[in-house]
């Protein structure tokens, strides 16, 4: 078994920006530099049709297949993957769930629920239903080939501030956990039972007044020093076997070396 897997997916259809490719490749060459990555390749011939209400389902599921086969031949016990699109975290979190038999806190930082379905999406994008997905319900590409999906428990919502009607709903009436990005967050992950953590970063959860390079910049939200803050308390007291950060354009070199400077507290 692997110890650790770092990874490049610079998946972009699953929000139909192709800058997501550019600005993944960038921050992969600055965070793992020298080091040995694995770099998942576009496919040929692939559709970008709407399917089943999403839209490119034939490219990002062939893509998730592809990972999620690679994953579990390679057996790695820590993932680190810099991917284009949110999409690209229903691999390594499926994996690392059923790896480690639901004991994994999902800590979602992102200003957006990722919580819709093909048929609540106002887009079709498929980067705005991978957490749903992950849930158990989302295109059957996905959900009928992860062997465990995560449960409501497990999902901590943090810094989210912009949820579609339909994603609201579903929290309320589900187990998920919707939480600020402070030091508290790691007491609230500790006391519903979990050791290990799984982080997702999508860089819109960052304050677009502090950091200018996400996809989809959000009023509000925590500032680098105040993610970087709440970061150091919950590697300090859990066992992070993964982390996933996307949807960064790669505009300048600046933003890379914020980014780096921040994940660089994981470790």
């Amino acid at each position: 078994m692997l110890d650790a897997l770092k990874c490049l997916n610079s998946e972009w259809q699953g929000c139909e920006n192709p800058i997501l490719q550019k600005g993944a490749n960038k921050l992969a060459q600055e965070l793992f530099r020298h080091d040995e990555y694995l770099k998942i390749d576009d496919f040929l011939q692939q559709s970008l049709e709407k399917e089943d209400g999403v839209f490119a389902l034939n490219a990002i599921g062939q893509r998730f297949l592809h990972v999620q086969k690679t994953l579990n031949n390679l057996a790695p016990k820590k993932i680190i993957t810099v991917g284009g699109s949110c999409g690209t975290e229903a691999a390594p979190v499926s994996y690392l769930n059923n790896l480690y038999k639901g004991n994994l806190a999902v800590v979602w930082f992102d200003a957006h629920g990722d919580l819709n379905t093909p048929q609540s999406s106002p887009s079709g994008h498929f980067h705005g239903m991978v957490l749903r997905t992950l849930l158990g319900e989302g295109p059957d590409v996905f959900c009928k080939r992860m062997d465990r999906p995560i449960v409501g428990r497990q999902v901590f919502l943090a810094g989210a501030r912009d949820l579609d009607k339909a994603e609201q709903e579903y929290i309320n009436s589900s187990d998920i956990t919707l939480c600020d990005v402070n030091e508290k967050l790691t007491d609230q992950i500790i006391f519903s039972g979990f050791q290990k953590a799984y982080i997702h970063m999508d860089v819109d959860v960052l304050n677009p007044d502090d950091f200018s390079d996400a996809l989809m910049p959000t009023k509000g939200g925590p500032t680098r020093n105040e993610l970087t803050d709440c970061l150091s308390v919950i590697s300090n007291q859990l066992d992070i076997v993964g982390v996933g950060i996307v949807e960064f354009c790669g505009k300048n070199k600046e933003t890379e070396k914020q980014l780096s400077k921040i994940l660089r507290i994981l470790g």
